[in-house]
C-alpha cells in the first residue's frame, strides 16, 4: 500500500460510513495523501456529510469533496431546488449519484421519476460546469441515447462501471469526457470490470470503494480504508505484478500518479 504515492476514492458515502465509526472506517489513511468524493442523496445526509468532510479535511493529507444527487433508486425530484442551491453556493463540486437503475421491477416502475431526475441532473451539470457521477444498472442504452447531452458536461464519472471495454470506448468516441470507476467487483472476479482495467486507456480509469456498500464476503461494511485493497487489486490486474521489489514499487507510484491525475481532471481539481 505504501508504495502508492496517493490514494483517490472517486465515489463513496461519508455520512453512511460514519454511522458505525468514521474513525474505524478511515483508519490507516491518516498519514497518506488521500483524496475522495462523497455523495449524499437527501438533505439530512448532505448536512452530515458536509460537517464530516470539514472535520476530515483538518488533516493536511486528507481532501474530501462533497457531491449531491437524486439517486435513481429513490429519485427525489423535489430535491432539485436544494441541489441547485448547493451549486450556487459552491458547496458541492459534483452532481451525483444520478442515472438509472432498472435492476428490479420496483425500480423499473419508477422510471418516470428516474427520467425527470436524470434530465434535471444533466442540465444542471452542464449549466454549472460540474462533473456528473453516474449510477447505471441495466440502462447503458440510455447513456448512448443521451450521449449528446453528456458531451456538454465537463466530465462524466461512471461509478462502478458495468459495461464492456467496447461500451466505454464507444462513449468516448461519442464525445463524452468519460471516466470509468472500479472497486470491489474487481476482487469479486467481475469479468467486465477486470477486462476494462486490463484494456482501457489508463487515462480514463478511476478507483473507488462505494463505502460502506459493495461489501466483500464476511464484511459488515466496506470501509473507506478499503481503497488501498482496490488499488492493489487493480494494479495486479493491469500489470500482472504482485511482487514488492523496487521495480514494482516504482510502477505502483506511476500507476497511482496516473489515477490521481485522472481524478483531478475528472473533478476539476487544480
Amino acid at each position: 500500500m505504501l508504495a502508492f504515492s496517493v490514494l483517490t476514492d472517486a465515489h463513496f458515502h461519508l455520512a453512511c460510513c460514519a454511522e458505525n465509526s468514521l474513525e474505524d472506517s478511515f483508519r490507516g489513511l491518516e498519514s497518506l495523501s488521500y483524496y475522495g468524493v462523497s455523495c449524499a442523496h437527501d438533505r439530512d445526509e448532505f448536512i452530515k456529510q458536509e460537517a464530516l468532510s470539514a472535520k476530515l479535511n483538518e488533516n493536511e493529507n486528507t481532501h474530501v469533496f462533497c457531491a449531491f444527487g437524486m439517486h435513481p433508486q429513490l429519485p427525489l425530484v423535489e430535491n432539485a431546488g436544494f441541489m441547485e442551491t448547493l451549486l450556487k453556493e459552491r458547496r458541492i463540486g459534483a452532481i451525483g449519484e444520478a442515472g438509472f437503475d432498472l435492476f428490479t421491477k420496483e425500480f423499473k416502475a419508477d422510471i418516470a421519476r428516474q427520467e425527470e431526475a436524470w434530465r434535471i441532473s444533466c442540465e444542471l451539470a452542464s449549466v454549472y460546469g460540474v462533473p456528473l457521477v453516474v449510477h447505471c444498472r441495466k440502462a447503458l442504452d440510455k447513456m448512448f441515447r443521451d450521449s449528446k447531452a453528456l458531451s456538454k458536461i465537463p466530465a462524466v464519472v461512471f461509478h462502478s462501471f458495468t459495461g464492456s471495454v467496447q461500451d466505454a470506448s464507444s462513449l468516448l468516441k461519442r464525445g463524452v469526457n468519460a471516466y470509468f470507476s472500479f472497486g470491489n467487483p474487481l476482487t469479486f472476479g467481475d469479468k467486465s470490470a477486470i477486462g476494462c482495467v486490463q484494456k482501457l486507456d489508463v487515462g480514463h480509469i478511476l478507483m473507488e470503494t462505494d463505502a460502506p456498500y459493495q461489501t466483500m464476503r464476511g464484511e459488515a461494511e466496506t470501509k473507506m480504508s478499503a481503497i488501498a485493497r482496490v488499488y492493489e487489486t487493480a494494479f495486479a490486474i493491469r500489470y500482472e505484478e504482485q511482487t514488492d521489489d523496487g521495480f514494482a514499487s516504482e510502477k505502483k507510484r506511476a500507476f497511482s500518479d496516473t489515477i490521481f491525475n485522472n481524478f483531478k481532471s475528472a473533478y476539476g481539481i487544480a
